[in-house]
């Protein structure tokens, strides 16, 4: 409960907003008696709570039914509350209807769930709805009834299996500001036949965000014809964003954005007649910014006329050497901005002609913290291959990506690396011939290489890759937060010393029988890093991560993530996982090899001391299609202290986090445990067989505090 039901009339006249977020237990907002004289009420959200009702009934409500008026609320917001059922009355939800709530303008309902238990005359007076989650088979039903709407936000919706509308859809509300964000099979819903085609007609802004799927504009010649900004981001497969028969109808639009399509090559599409004229009558203003790949607004041979644009903003688009092939027209246009927030601008004589001299200077358009080298661009990999410091000499380069280099074997080389001091990040995605991204290939006399600034390190799918780093120096990276390895089958070291094609790549670590023999690490003593806090390693071909004598140290490392690295048998080292005291996530997912997360090393055990207490900071514990994990640890024990969230997914043999005892007064683990030691809030999640001394050896160690636990899902077969 917030409020006492008992208190004195007019207690809270004066409230003007409330927000709960996370109470969970919290079933209802209001006593009556707060319910009917909130008079200056104008802002309600309730957020991720248990709330069933927001006015409880209370006593003698049924007998003495209270009329509940907010006269001045104008927005509501309700998110993940999928148990609450509004108000109750003395049969029906009464909440918000036009009495009740005649001021309010503004709804957002996120992962609420069926919004068919609205009463059918609700929310007449919205003229802002936003929605995330949900069912789309009730969103357009839904905004139906909302007459007066003007502003409609749609998020995280499916459009996969939207039934389009057949015959009279009814009354639909004159929307004039659309945006969808999140949104997938986007295009299935400009069909002529789909409930949003019905609404376009009156758009007068549109806004499409992180849309990843989608590919471009593609409408009826109807539709749009009011539309005066039209706004794009981050749509990644979207290659470019409207057909010239589309760009015809925009005859009101005034403002055009586009920025992060990163595939995107061109603004205009080609649609067949190329020689015709397209005239964009009342265009003001054009940004195009972060556009990694789009090399001219238009390559085709239409003719363009722009009468009244007055602001172009080309900002980080590297690869633009031209706007138009064909005639072009922009009488108003007197420079290019090269950033939508600075006074930095550059004019020669015409657009074509300023473009074309920017391209060719390095301070122009190209992107003076980022740069793109793919295959899409051959002009990239050549001046890479040619002569790297054109690029590398870019002042205040900070982030460089490789995408689709199948020519590059690797990267840098030592006498490369000393441009690199102000590099910030390191992409490298489907590089299918790359080997290494540092290689070693002429003499040097450096004990090591540092790289000063590097924060973050990222290599996705490149098929022959063994190593970020081939060569006898040592690395250090005194600044690397982040380092993400996924789909890399061959790699086997972060930095090796030896060639896969010249020898064997193991270290050949001599040691008294323990786990580390004879087997390469993924991170030799060679390897520096003493700020990491991320760590994301998938589909790999490792054994082991951390070297056994001088692994670095990782006490920042607040993030753990290892995913379907088939040989990796042993994740932790107990003399490194001690050093864990900031680690926050742990997920362990498809390692089908995997033994203990936690083991004692022979090699150190001596020097260390058994019996550590590990993961005190740890909040989630994620362990998934693990087939041989038999336990976290042999020698070690627990302190969950902070655990929020435990998920257990298809782990058959874990019957136990630890079989190690505490103290000598705690029982040993396999004696049976009562079942009053685990506390379960969803009855259906554990049946009667489940819950077993198994099970719940599982979850009783004495030296476990669950006390901050809020989320816990097992999902296994047991061998009963």
């Amino acid at each position: 409960m917030i409020f006492y039901n008992d208190l004195a009339p007019d207690s809270f006249k004066n409230l003007q907003k409330i927000s709960v977020w996370g109470c969970g237990s919290l079933k209802n907002l209001f006593p009556v008696s707060i319910a009917k004289d909130l008079p200056q009420l104008e802002h309600l959200r309730i957020t991720d709570c248990g709330v069933e009702e927001i006015i409880s009934k209370g006593d003698g409500v049924e007998e003495q039914p209270v009329r509940f008026e907010f006269p001045q609320v104008s927005y509501l917001e309700i998110v993940a509350s999928e148990h609450l059922r509004l108000i109750q009355g003395n049969e029906q939800p009464v909440l918000l209807v036009e009495e009740v709530i005649p001021k309010l303008e503004e709804l957002e309902l996120r992962n609420f769930g069926d919004m068919d238990q609205f009463p059918p005359d609700l929310f007449q007076h919205i003229k802002v709805f936003a929605v995330s989650g949900g069912s789309p088979f009730s969103l357009f039903p839904f905004v139906r009834r909302l007459y007066n709407l003007k502003r409609l936000e749609v998020s995280n919706f499916d459009f996969k299996h939207v039934v389009p509308c057949k015959g009279d859809v009814g009354t639909l509300p004159s929307i004039r500001n659309l945006k969808l964000v999140s949104a997938r099979n986007l295009k299935r819903i400009w069909r002529k036949d789909s409930e949003l085609d019905h609404i376009l007609s009156d758009l007068q802004t549109l806004t499409i965000h992180n849309c990843d799927d989608w590919i471009n504009i593609r409408v009826f010649s109807s539709s749009l014809q009011n539309l005066t900004i039209l706004n794009v981001s981050l749509c990644k497969m979207m290659t470019n964003l409207v057909t010239p028969s589309v760009l015809k109808n925009l005859v009101q639009l005034t403002t055009m954005i586009v920025r992060g399509c990163t595939k995107m090559t061109e603004i205009v599409g080609n649609e067949g007649d190329c020689h015709q004229t397209i005239v964009v009558s009342k265009l003001k203003c054009l940004q195009l910014c972060n556009l990694k790949s789009l090399t001219s607004f238009c390559p085709w041979y239409y003719n363009f006329e722009f009468p009244c644009l007055e602001e172009l903003v080309v900002e980080h688009c590297p690869w633009l050497k031209i706007f138009s092939e064909g005639v072009l027209s922009t009488p108003q246009l007197q420079r290019i901005k090269q950033s939508h927030y600075g006074e930095k601008w550059s004019w020669t004589s015409d657009l074509n002609t300023t473009i074309q001299q920017l391209n060719t200077e390095k301070d122009g358009l190209y992107d003076p913290y980022d740069f793109n080298i793919s295959d899409t661009f051959p002009e990239s990999i050549e001046i890479w291959t040619r002569n790297p410091q054109e690029i590398l000499g870019i002042k205040n380069l900070s982030n460089l990506q490789f995408y689709k280099c199948s020519s590059l074997k690797y990267i840098f080389t030592p006498s490369m690396l000393l441009s690199l001091n102000l590099l910030r990040r390191i992409e490298v995605e489907e590089c299918s011939s790359m080997e290494q991204v540092v290689r070693e290939e002429e003499e040097t006399m450096r004990h090591k290489f540092t790289f000063l600034s590097l924060l973050s390190v990222t290599i996705k799918s490149c098929s022959n890759l063994t190593n970020f780093h081939l060569g006898s120096q040592a690395l250090e990276f005194p600044q690397l937060r982040n380092i993400t390895i996924a789909e890399c089958p061959k790699m086997t070291a972060f930095s090796s010393s030896v060639s896969r094609e010249s020898g064997d790549a193991s270290e050949n670590v001599v040691g008294k029988g323990g786990i580390y023999d004879n087997t390469a690490t993924f991170f030799s003593n060679k390897v520096v890093i003493p700020s990491l806090e991320r760590l994301d390693l998938s589909s790999i071909n490792i054994h082991k991560i951390w070297h056994h004598s001088s692994s670095p140290s990782m006490g920042c490392l607040n993030f753990l993530k290892v995913k379907r690295c088939h040989n990796l048998k042993y994740l932790l080292p107990s003399f490194l996982a001690k050093d864990l005291v900031q680690l926050r996530f742990l997920r362990i997912l498809d390692c089908n090899m995997m033994e203990q997360v936690i083991f004692t090393d022979g090699l150190v055990e001596e020097h260390q001391g058994r019996n550590q207490m590990f993961f005190s900071k740890l909040e989630l514990l994620w362990l998934k299609h693990l087939p041989k994990l038999t336990s976290l640890s042999f020698e070690n024990y627990f302190e969950f202290h902070c655990l929020e969230y435990l998920v257990l997914t298809n782990c058959p043999l874990l019957k136990t986090f630890t079989t190690k005892c505490v103290s000598e007064d705690e029982p040993e683990i396999g004696q049976h445990v009562q079942a009053s030691n685990l506390e379960v809030h969803n009855s259906s999640l554990l049946n009667e067989k489940v819950i077993s001394s198994r099970i719940l050896l599982l979850i009783y160690v004495t030296s476990i505090d669950l006390i901050h636990l809020k989320f816990f899902l097992f999902h296994t077969y047991f061998s009963y």
